[in-house]
């Protein structure tokens, strides 16, 4: 019941403005809101408060706040997730996370990162190459799978060191490795995204019956064991290799690896939840929207080329 900090559509006194807000004209209300509005407005989805902003000050602030306690991370309240590592806490414990992963996040390591990005893109054409006819067009495909498997892949690779090439299913290397694991990840990744969707009601996803007969819900949280599991299963392999005389590598996990257990498992668990979930959505937007403006697509690849031939 505490007022809103900005102004925003008042909705419905229950759902608040959720059945104004659908898959199909979300954005464009969004739009509609801040003309109406204002740069920064607040509304409720039932019980939720949002925020939506065009201000980049407005988030720089609210960035700096969250250093004061100030809980911004939704599932902190919720409880759905644990309260570990850099994108689940906040105050002490996130300023903490922070000074070991920030080296991770910067722009050199980020650098350090574009070759394997390169091996991943050259994967994904050659997968395209292959399903196109001879004009050189696929028909009938979803680029979010593949976009997600490439994703992944990058992901797994940067983090852990695992090379499993998800785009190759007949690449006999670690079949049975690679299948569990991409299960394990892809049934988080789904879970995931159906609790964000259904965020205001979050009384009703816990992990207990008669909750978990929802099956989203209940692979959602198998999962989450299951990518708990995988993550020490590495780590602990890790830090043996290591105790043996191995030296470090340039993986996340090698560069967070003195890191207490639980924050280290829930930074590995969210450095690749959000590379294989939020990576493929923007990739398809780009892609799309170069689609749509073939002008900015050639000026895009006549930069591509000048660097090539540089």
């Amino acid at each position: 019941n505490k007022p809103l900090p900005f102004p925003g559509p008042k909705g419905n006194p229950i759902t608040g403005v959720a059945l104004q807000l659908d898959a199909n004209n979300a954005l464009k209300c969004l739009h509609n809101w801040t003309d109406k509005y204002g740069e920064t407005i607040a509304f409720r989805i039932f019980t939720t408060p949002y925020v939506v902003t065009k201000n980049p000050d407005t988030v720089r602030k609210i960035l700096k706040d969250s250093r004061n306690e100030v809980v911004i991370r939704q599932l902190n309240q919720t409880g759905l997730l644990p309260k570990r590592g850099t994108f689940l806490t906040d105050g002490h414990t996130w300023r903490l996370n922070r000074r070991k992963v920030d080296p991770i996040l910067a722009e050199p390591n980020v650098r350090t990162m574009v070759p394997l990005m390169a091996l991943m893109a050259r994967r994904l054409v050659h997968v395209l190459s292959a399903l196109a006819d001879e004009h050189g067009i696929v028909h009938d495909w979803e680029p979010h799978n593949l976009l997600q498997l490439a994703a992944l892949d990058f992901t797994m690779a940067a983090n852990f060191g695992r090379y499993y090439n998800l785009l190759s299913p007949l690449d006999p290397h670690d079949a049975a490795e690679r299948k569990n694991t991409c299960r394990i990840f892809e049934n988080f990744i789904e879970g995931f995204d159906f609790v964000l969707k259904h965020i205001q009601m979050a009384p009703l996803l816990k992990n207990s019956f008669p909750f978990t007969l929802n099956t989203h819900v209940s692979k959602l949280y198998s999962s989450l064991k299951g990518m708990e599991d995988y993550c020490k299963d590495i780590i602990g392999q890790r830090r043996q290799e290591l105790k043996n005389g191995d030296k470090l590598q340039g993986t996340n996990l090698d560069r967070m690896i003195d890191m207490e257990d639980e924050d280290l498992t829930w930074n590995l668990v969210t450095f690749t939840l959000s590379g294989g979930s939020s990576v493929p959505s923007n990739v398809e937007w780009f892609l799309y929207l170069m689609c749509l403006h073939p002008d900015v697509q050639a000026t895009a690849r006549a930069e591509l080329d000048a660097l090539v031939k540089s």
